[in-house]
C-alpha cells in the first residue's frame, strides 16, 4: 500500500497528470470558444456550417496561443500575457459576467472570478507542461549522458583491465628474460671460469713449451758439441788410420807379400829379397 501511495505522489511530479490537466482545459475552451464564434457567424450559414467552421477557428485560435507560449523564446512575452487576457475576456463573455442586470453580485463575483481562474490555469499549464517537458528532456538527456558515460567508463575500464594484463603479461615476460638473462650471467661466468682456466693452462703450457724448446735447444747445442767433437775424433782417427797404413806400407814387401814388425827387419828383408 506504500509504494502505491509512492508511485501516487511520484505521478503528481510527473508529465502525464499535466498532459491531462492540459487536454482537458484545452478542449473545454475549444467548445467554450465553438460555442461564442457560432453565435457570431451569419445565419444564411446553416447551422451545420457555423458549427463546423466555428470548430476549425476555435481550434486554430487555441492552436496558436498553445504554440506562441510553447515557444516563447521566439516570439515577445507580451503576446502571451496578450492572450492570457484574451482568454479571461473569452470565458467572461460565455459566463456573460459582463450582464449585470438581472444577476446577483454572487453571480457576477462568481463569473469574474472562475474566468480570471480558468485564464490564469490556461496560463499556467501551457507554462507548466513545457518547463515540464524540458525538465524530462534534460533529465532524459542527462540519463543518456550517464549512460553514455557509464558506457565510456565501461570502455576505460575493459581498456584498463587490457592493459593491466598486457602489463601482467609483460611483466611475466620481463620476469622470464631477467630469469633467462641470470641464467646466461650464471652461463657466462661459467665460460668466463673455464676460460680462465684454459688461460692458466695455456700459460702454463706455454711455459712448458719455452722451458721445451730452450732444454731442445740446449740438447741441440749439445748434439752439434757432440757432433764437432766426434767429428774431430773421426779425424783424429783417420789421421791414426793413415799413419798406421803409412806405417804398414813402409814395413810390408810387395815382393813376398811379408810383412815384419820392425822397421830394421823390414830393411833386412828388402836387401835380401831382390
Amino acid at each position: 500500500m506504500t509504494k502505491l501511495y509512492e508511485k501516487a505522489a511520484d505521478s503528481l511530479f510527473s508529465l502525464p497528470p499535466i498532459l491531462i490537466g492540459f487536454f482537458a482545459i484545452f478542449g473545454y475552451l475549444i467548445f467554450e470558444s465553438q460555442a461564442l464564434i457560432s453565435g457570431l457567424l451569419p445565419a444564411e450559414m446553416g447551422d451545420l456550417s457555423r458549427e463546423v467552421a466555428a470548430g476549425f477557428l476555435a481550434v486554430a485560435i487555441h492552436l496558436m496561443i498553445l504554440l506562441t507560449a510553447t515557444n516563447s523564446k521566439l516570439v515577445s512575452h507580451a503576446f502571451t500575457i496578450f492572450y492570457a487576457f484574451c482568454s479571461y475576456g473569452i470565458t467572461a463573455l460565455f459566463f456573460d459576467a459582463f450582464e449585470f442586470s438581472g444577476k446577483s453580485n454572487r453571480a457576477i463575483f462568481s463569473a469574474h472570478l472562475f474566468s480570471v481562474l480558468i485564464a490564469s490555469i490556461n496560463y499556467l499549464v501551457v507554462y507548466l507542461l513545457v518547463g515540464k517537458y524540458y525538465e524530462v528532456k534534460d533529465n532524459r538527456s542527462a540519463v543518456e549522458k550517464l549512460q553514455d558515460a557509464n558506457e565510456l567508463l565501461s570502455q576505460r575500464e575493459e581498456t584498463i583491465r587490457l592493459l593491466n594484463e598486457t602489463l601482467t603479461y609483460k611483466e611475466r615476460q620481463l620476469t622470464n628474460s631477467q630469469q633467462e638473462a641470470t641464467k646466461s650471467n650464471e652461463s657466462v661466468t661459467k665460460l668466463n671460469e673455464a676460460l680462465q682456466r684454459v688461460n692458466q693452462e695455456f700459460t702454463e703450457s706455454k711455459e712448458a713449451a719455452t722451458t721445451y724448446y730452450q732444454k731442445l735447444s740446449e740438447a741441440q747445442e749439445q748434439k752439434q758439441s757432440l757432433e764437432k767433437e766426434l767429428h774431430q775424433t773421426q779425424r783424429s782417427l783417420k789421421d791414426k788410420q793413415d799413419k798406421i797404413f803409412r806405417a804398414y806400407e813402409k814395413l810390408y814387401c810387395p815382393h813376398c807379400e811379408s810383412s815384419f814388425t820392425n822397421v830394421n827387419a823390414h830393411n833386412v828383408h828388402k836387401r835380401n829379397c831382390k
